[in-house]
Parts: C-alpha cells; structure tokens; sequence
C-alpha cells in the first residue's frame, strides 16, 4: 500500500493540525500521523467532502494554521492544480511539510484504463510546481507495483516544506555592528 510506504517519512512530523486530502474511495488509508487534530476531507466530483465541503481554490481554513498537509491522489483530479498547491501553500505554517502521492503516468498499470480522464504528470513536473508553489523539495520516493526500474512504479511521492525566510536579528556588539559602525564614519 502506497500509504504503508509513505508512513516512514511522515512518521516522525508532529504538530498541531493535519489537513489529509484523499480520493472518495473507501479503504483508502492515510499513513499513521502523530498530530493533535486531523481534518480529513475526500474528493467526490469537482468537490472535497468531509469534515467540511470545499473547493479546491477556497479551503475554509485560515492561513498559517497546518503543521501538514498531506494529500494522496488529489491533484490528477484538480480542475486546477496549481491553486490547490497555492492553497497549501496558504494553509502551512512557515517550515509547514506537503506530502502528496501522484499516480505515475510512465507506469504500466495505467494501460487498463482505468486511469482515464485523469491529469497525469510526471514527479519532475510536480516537483516545479511545488518550487513554483514557493515548497522546497525535501524526498521524492517511487512506490507502488514493483516494476524495474523505479521510474515504472505507479505512484510518485513527494515531500517538500513551505519555506518562508525569517529576519535575522543583528546583534548589537556583534562583528557585523563593528563593521557597520566603522563604514558609517
């Protein structure tokens, strides 16, 4: 199971609130999280159901409110990714962890067709979104079917943290004061 395989990685993030977005599919686990509250959601059509009914551009959360976001075969199904993955953005807390799982479009078990009409990229094309979506890349796993080699395997995971820069402080008696004292004579 995908989510089995994802556990390690997510396993040893702790914080407050977890948001897991997933597919309406019953039986779907979502890896063991060790967080104060989850809100779950699942997506039926066009819409997330759940703990809440949203749309993918508008999560009635507030901003900066999730330790993790961790969404699982979501984005193939997005009318628009790239404002799900701002709205995720949005959501996390600065140095908050995305986890999404994404079906691999080079794997052999999408020829039965059973994943027809749904938007597959590859793990590349989901890492530059997440860069453009301001995360910074920490893993990206292949799991899934054992095919050989990884790039066949049917899902891709991939684990980034919201970057936000922070002010360092100066310290007034510090090297970097010394030196501006003496360039202001």
């Amino acid at each position: 199971m995908a989510a089995d395989k994802a556990g390690p990685w997510l396993g040893h993030l702790v914080g407050h609130h977890a948001l897991i977005l997933q597919p309406c599919t019953q039986g779907l686990p979502a890896p063991a999280l060790r967080f104060h509250s989850l809100i779950r959601l699942e997506r039926a059509r066009s819409r997330f159901f759940g703990d809440f009914q949203a749309d993918d551009a508008d999560l009635p959360l507030s901003s900066n409110c999730m330790a993790l976001v961790y969404a699982a075969f979501v984005l193939e199904t997005s009318p628009e990714p790239a404002w799900l993955l701002r709205e995720f953005e949005r959501l996390l807390l600065a140095e908050g962890h995305l986890a999404i799982m994404t079906l691999n479009p080079f794997s052999p078990s999408r020829l039965g067709g059973k994943w027809r009409g749904l938007a597959l990229h590859s793990a590349g094309h989901w890492t530059r979104m997440l860069q453009d979506a301001g995360f910074e890349l920490l893993r990206r796993e292949s799991f899934g079917e054992s095919y050989r080699p990884d790039v066949l395997c049917s899902v891709n995971f991939l684990l980034a943290r919201k970057r936000k820069a922070a002010l360092t402080p100066i310290r007034k008696h510090g090297k970097a004061a010394l030196i501006r004292e003496s360039t202001a004579s």
